[in-house]
C-alpha cells in the first residue's frame, strides 16, 4: 500500500466518521484525522525520514479501524448515567466553591516542599548537564522505583491535575471565577513541568480543553489556540534545556528555532517511522508494558514484581535523526500477537473511549473527568502508547470527583435543593 492511499483511505474515513458523530471529539473520527494528517505530513517531508513500508501502513490501517468497530459497538451498548454534576445539590457547589480557594492557597504555600523535593530528588542520580535534565531523569528512574525520595510529593502531582479540571469544571457550569480557573491549571500544570513531565503537562491541558468542550457543547477556540502555543512553548524550553537536536541554552534564538522545529517534527513524525524500522529488527529492549499499573498495585501490597524502564532506546529515522517514541503500536504489535494484538487492544480501548465519551456528554461526574485522559491517549497513539499507562489516572479521576461532587454531606439546617444547571448534548452519539 502507498501512503497516498493510506492517506485517503484514512480522510475519507475521518470525515465519515466525523459526519456520523457530529464532533472531532468523536474517537473513531479523531484518530483517524490525527494518523490521516501524520502520515501526510510524512509524505509532504518527502524522501527526509526512511520510507515507510506497505506493512507499517497496514497495521496503521487495521489499528485504526480496529479502534473504530469497538467505537461503533459502544455507541449501540446501554449508557447508565446514576450520577451527573447537575444533579449535585447547591450547598455542594458552594463547598467546592471554597474548597477550590483553599486549594490556590495550599499550592502555593507547597511549592517551598516542592523544591526541596525536586532538590532531593536530583541528588539521587549522577549530576547532568542541565538542572532540568537532572530532574526528569530523576523523575523518570523514581516512577519506575515507586515513588522517589518523597511519596507525598510524588503522589500529590496527579491529584493537582484533577483540582484543575474540578475548577475547570466549576468554570463551565457558572461562569464564574474566571481568574481563579486559570491560576490552578497553571500551577498544576507548572508543578508537571518543573517535574520535567511534557505528556503530563498536555494531559491537563487537553483534559481541561476537553471537559470545556463537553461541558459547554461548543469547542473553545480561543482556549485551543492558547493550549497549542503553550504546548509549543513547553516543548521548545524542554528541548533547549535537555540540549536536544543541536539545542541548548548558550545558543541564539535564530540557532536554536530550526533545531527545535527539526525535533517537533522528529517525534510527531517519527514514531511511526521508528516503529517501523523496530518491526523489521525487533533487537529494541523497551519498556512499555500493558499491565504494568497491575504490577505497581501488587507491589504496594507487598509484591516485588520486576519493571522495565519506560524510557526506550534510540533508534534511526533517517541518516540523520534518531527517536526513542514508537506510536501506541509497539507493545501491541510486538509482545501481543502481531496483527491480531493490535486488533483485539485497539478494539477494546476504541469501545472504552467511545462508551466514556457517551457518558460524559450525558453528564456522567465521573466520565466527564475521565474523558479527556482518553481524548489525549488518542492524540498521543501517534507518540506512544498511553490507554493503559493513565489506567490509574483515569481511577483517581473518576473516584475523586465523585467523591468531591456526590459524597453524602452531613451538616445541620435545612437541605438545599440541587442546582439546576441543565446538561448540553451535541453527539447523535449520545
Amino acid at each position: 500500500m502507498s501512503l497516498e492511499v493510506a492517506i485517503l483511505l484514512l480522510g475519507i474515513w475521518g470525515f465519515f466518521m466525523y459526519r456520523y458523530g457530529r464532533s472531532i471529539l468523536f474517537p473513531p473520527a479523531l484518530i483517524a484525522t490525527v494518523w490521516a494528517v501524520t502520515i501526510a505530513a510524512i509524505w509532504l517531508c518527502g524522501d527526509i525520514y526512511f520510507p515507510l513500508t506497505s506493512t507499517a501502513l497496514d497495521i496503521v490501517l487495521v489499528g485504526v479501524f480496529a479502534f473504530s468497530v469497538g467505537s461503533l459497538l459502544a455507541v449501540h451498548a446501554p449508557v447508565r448515567v446514576r450520577q451527573t454534576i447537575s444533579g449535585a445539590s447547591a450547598f455542594r457547589r458552594s463547598q467546592i466553591d471554597r474548597y477550590l480557594n483553599w486549594a490556590v492557597v495550599l499550592m502555593v504555600l507547597n511549592l517551598p516542599f516542592f523544591f526541596l523535593y525536586l532538590k532531593s530528588l536530583s541528588g539521587s542520580i549522577a549530576p547532568r548537564e542541565s538542572m532540568w535534565k537532572q530532574v526528569r531523569i530523576a523523575s523518570n528512574k523514581a516512577n519506575v522505583s515507586g515513588g522517589g525520595v518523597s511519596h507525598i510529593e510524588s503522589m500529590l502531582l496527579p491529584f493537582l491535575s484533577i483540582v484543575a479540571l474540578i475548577a475547570v469544571c466549576e468554570y463551565a457550569d457558572t461562569g464564574k471565577k474566571r481568574w481563579r480557573t486559570a491560576l490552578i491549571v497553571l500551577m498544576a500544570a507548572g508543578y508537571q513541568m518543573v517535574n520535567g513531565a511534557r505528556s503530563e503537562v498536555l494531559l491537563v491541558l487537553v483534559s481541561c480543553v476537553v471537559l470545556l468542550w463537553v461541558r459547554r457543547g461548543i469547542p473553545p477556540t480561543r482556549l485551543l489556540v492558547s493550549v497549542g502555543l503553550t504546548f509549543l512553548f513547553v516543548f521548545a524550553v524542554n528541548q533547549v534545556a535537555m540540549n536536544k537536536y543541536g539545542a541548548g541554552p548558550g545558543a541564539s534564538i535564530e540557532d536554536n528555532l530550526p533545531r527545535v522545529a527539526e525535533g517537533f517534527g522528529t517525534y510527531w513524525l517519527g514514531g511511526i517511522i521508528a516503529f517501523d524500522q523496530n518491526r523489521q529488527n525487533p533487537e529494541l529492549r523497551y519498556g512499555w508494558e500493558l499491565g504494568k499499573f497491575v504490577k505497581r498495585i501488587a507491589d504496594k501490597f507487598g509484591a516485588n514484581f520486576p519493571e522495565r524502564d519506560r524510557n526506550l532506546a534510540y533508534t534511526k529515522i533517517s541518516a540523520t535523526q534518531i527517536t526513542n517514541v514508537y506510536t501506541v503500536f509497539l507493545p501491541l504489535y510486538m509482545d501481543h500477537g502481531g496483527m491480531v494484538g493490535v486488533i483485539w487492544l485497539m478494539g477494546i480501548v476504541g469501545f472504552l473511549a467511545c462508551y466514556v465519551y457517551r457518558c460524559a456528554i450525558h453528564g456522567s461526574t465521573w466520565a466527564v473527568f475521565t474523558a479527556g485522559a482518553f481524548i489525549f491517549a488518542t492524540l498521543m497513539s501517534i507518540f506512544s502508547e498511553e490507554f493503559f499507562a493513565q489506567v490509574m489516572f483515569w481511577v483517581k479521576a473518576a473516584t475523586v470527583s465523585t467523591l468531591v461532587y456526590h459524597l453524602p454531606s452531613i451538616r445541620f439546617g435545612p437541605q438545599s435543593r440541587p442546582a439546576e444547571i441543565p446538561i448540553v448534548e451535541f453527539s447523535i452519539c449520545g
